[in-house]
């Protein structure tokens, strides 16, 4: 007897049904076994239970955070370099002169037209704020500088010591502390480990961050933890920044770290159990349509 075409729609409906369940049981199973391990294995990476301590203490007159905020100097103020201290305080969390950070190295600009290196300022006020045009002639007279590299480490240890007149000496285990997410940020701000590694311990989104002191040294490093331009960083932390006190503790932090330390990587757990998860998904569009071709066909030899 052959089948009428209702009967034969309602089997490859029932096939197609029974196809796609199993093959979902399949890519769910793969990923459960991967993805939700790996989230375990993360969390306990991320939080270790006893990690190595940092080489400073943790002292008593540390243990209160401050909420001061880095000084931007004024260009009309007492200071011996205002455009020094400005890019002290607000640039070298990006630029270096000779190592490139988040952005590029600044030791070729001083060769520019007066009026490209001022354009160029210009378009930083989007990441910095506003400038006045005395304020950016100034910094552009920085960069072309015969002596800038002099004259910027002044600043840095200038400023240095005027943060540590006003707050507690940065402590490392209090850094420590903060990285891992121990001691809370007292803005709130997501745990630096959540993203970086540091000492064998944290997470992969971000770069592994045991060379990050002795490239940047202290100032700039302390301007980039608090001003955090970085594209995935800004904003978690435009609601909840972090404050100078922990910005200086986290920089004490990291210059405790090995900088040829090799980063141990953790087994991406997460990452497999997503790429099996999409090879399930894949799985099933190419059964679905393989099964629904060969129906077809089957079809059109019984009409035949």
């Amino acid at each position: 007897m052959v089948p009428s075409r209702t009967q034969l729609l309602r089997g490859r409906t029932n096939a197609c049904s029974f196809g796609w369940k199993r093959v979902a049981r399949l890519a769910l199973s793969f990923a459960a076994v991967f993805a939700v391990p790996g989230g375990v294995a993360l969390f306990a990476q991320t939080v270790p239970t006893n990690p190595p301590a940092a080489t400073s203490s943790l002292t008593a007159s540390a243990s209160t955070a401050s909420n001061n905020v880095a000084v931007i100097p004024n260009a009309g103020s007492t200071n011996t370099d205002w455009a020094a201290a400005r890019f002290a305080t607000t640039c070298a969390g990006c630029h270096s002169l000779t190592v490139k950070l988040t952005g590029p190295p600044l030791s070729q600009v001083s060769a520019w037209p007066t009026n490209q290196l001022k354009a160029a300022i210009k378009r930083m006020e989007k990441n910095v704020g506003p400038l006045t045009d005395d304020q950016i002639t100034a910094l552009a007279d920085l960069l072309k500088s015969p002596n800038v590299d002099e004259r910027i480490k002044t600043a840095q240890a200038r400023i240095q010591a005027q943060f540590m007149a006003k707050m507690a000496p940065p402590d490392a285990a209090i850094g420590q502390a903060l990285f891992l997410g121990q001691r809370p940020l007292q803005n709130s701000g997501l745990q630096c480990s959540a993203c970086h590694t540091a000492r064998g311990f944290g997470g992969d989104l971000g770069p592994n961050l045991n060379g990050v002191y002795a490239k940047m040294g202290d100032m700039a490093l302390v301007s980039a933890i608090q001003k955090a331009a970085f594209k995935v960083m800004e904003p978690a932390y435009r609601n909840h920044p972090v404050t100078t006190q922990e910005a200086m503790h986290l920089a004490k932090y990291f210059s405790t770290l090995n900088p040829k330390a090799k980063p141990t990587a953790p087994f991406p757990y997460a990452t497999v159990g997503t790429g099996f998860a999409l090879a399930g998904l894949l799985g099933m569009v190419v059964y679905y349509r393989q099964g629904r071709s060969g129906r077809e066909r089957t079809l059109q030899r019984r009409r035949k």
